[in-house]
């Protein structure tokens, strides 16, 4: 036993000591990376920066920009405090990894996973909100661990994660669900009484419904929309909008103007994703809406078209599913110096976008395996720190195309260390009972 343990803590100092030197370099030869929609989370961080929600326009929930705001609203500091991010994932992952196999090499694998694969640590010279995402998540898992495991605390630990579940959920409105997921995993975690069962679970809701619900109750009595920003219509019609043409003709004025954008969009990129961005101001010119009202008609005429044409709106959400496992790597090869480290960091960024891939991949085909073959794998079915996570990939991989057709890969991101660390997971169980076998 002492030996592991000597083991471990040696695994452990190196994979700490080689994660931070990786974040040093990346520092001193990168730069931090604006995207389209960084403009709209600093904007919103100067409001939240004065410690009010006057002024603050619901476009996106308040998780990243209060992390920016934090950060003094530098886009210097929000690369380095993302950096630190980045390296706590990667203790985080190894720590969980090691308690739920119990051994060094796959500790030190799942941390890898992570700080190793150009997606994902150059994702932290990005100013968007995947890496703090990615740190929630980690996190989040971290502490389920702990719930189970931790009897006397488990009840400070289940508020930890409730905290952490609402944070997930304010950086990303698709982690809103996260909440429902975990909820029969903190009721059963352990071999508790009724009653400390009940405290149990009141702790984890408690923070999370406060976050989440009073978020929704904010934008609600702001701006009249029962959701956890004022977008909705917007992002449905990056599904409807393939379609929308097939809006009668009394809808000419709004339909009209949107495919004069997207076949525009159409003749430079091949596809019509993110086209209302560009088409929203012309839109609320022609139709009389403002910003908001023109979200609502959106979100009407879009369900109309889905109601319609449900086969269109199936096809998308299949391609939309699809391409959420693509993996690729967003990255400003200009931005690094010198030059030839960035072309090395093309080549190491193929070659991590095949081991995302090759990840990815294992996660569906041992997940299908493991459903053929549920009375050899009931152990692992039983085991809720491995259940957790592979449900949540599953749940998340479907209500991200449900409800939108526009940068899928994206939404991968914060996940991709999860899917690496339950795949670890898995091939140790099959291995280990293919090993039983006479």
């Amino acid at each position: 036993m002492s030996r592991r343990l000597s083991l471990a803590s040696t695994v452990g100092l190196a994979v700490a000591l080689v994660a931070a030197l990786q974040r040093l370099v990346l520092w001193l030869t990168y730069a931090p990376i604006r995207y389209g929609d960084t403009g709209s989370y600093f904007r919103s961080a100067d409001v939240l920066r004065r410690l009010t929600l006057t002024g603050y326009d619901g476009t996106r929930v308040p998780g990243y920009p209060a992390f920016v705001a934090l950060l003094g609203i530098d886009e210097q500091r929000v690369f380095v405090g993302q950096l630190v991010l980045g390296w706590l994932i990667t203790m985080m992952l190894f720590a969980l990894a090691l308690r739920t196999t119990g051994r060094a090499w796959a500790a030190a694998a799942a941390a890898f996973g992570y700080t190793l694969i150009p997606g994902l640590f150059l994702f932290e010279a990005n100013l968007l909100t995947e890496t703090l995402t990615a740190f929630l998540l980690v996190l989040t898992f971290f502490l389920l661990d702990r719930v189970e495991r931790s009897a006397r605390a488990s009840i400070g630990w289940a508020f930890a994660l409730g905290l952490a579940v609402g944070a997930a959920g304010l950086v990303r409105i698709l982690f809103y669900p996260l909440t429902v997921w975990l909820l029969p995993f903190v009721w059963i975690a352990g071999r508790s009484s009724w009653p400390r069962r009940i405290t149990r679970t009141a702790a984890f809701l408690a923070p999370a419904l406060a976050l989440l619900a009073g978020w929704v109750g904010y934008i609600y009595s702001t701006y009249g929309f029962l959701a956890p920003t004022t977008m909705g219509g917007y992002n449905l019609v990056q599904h409807a909008g393939v379609f929308f043409e097939y809006l009668p003709d009394e809808e000419a004025v709004i339909r009209d103007t949107y495919l004069k954008y997207r076949d525009a969009r159409l003749a430079e990129r091949g596809d019509q994703t993110n086209t209302i961005w560009e088409a929203i101001p012309e839109l609320t010119e022609v139709s009389g809406l403002g910003f908001y009202d023109l979200s609502r008609e959106m979100q009407r005429l879009s369900l109309k078209l889905i109601r319609e044409h449900p086969d269109l709106y199936l096809r998308n959400v299949v391609e939309g599913w699809v391409d959420f496992w693509k993996a690729p790597v967003y990255w400003e090869p200009s931005a690094m110096r010198p030059s030839a480290w960035a072309e090395a960091m093309r080549l190491w960024a193929a070659a991590g976008r095949g081991l995302s891939l090759a990840s990815n991949l294992a996660f569906l085909l041992l997940s299908a395996l493991i459903v053929v073959r549920f009375r050899r794998t009931r152990g692992l079915w039983q085991d809720r720190t491995w259940l957790a996570p592979w449900g949540m990939v599953w749940l998340t991989s479907i209500v991200q195309t449900i409800a939108d057709h526009g940068d899928n890969p994206r939404f991968l991101v914060p996940l991709q260390a999860i899917v690496t660390y339950v795949v670890l997971r898995t091939l140790a169980f099959v291995v280990r009972i293919d090993r039983r076998r006479p």
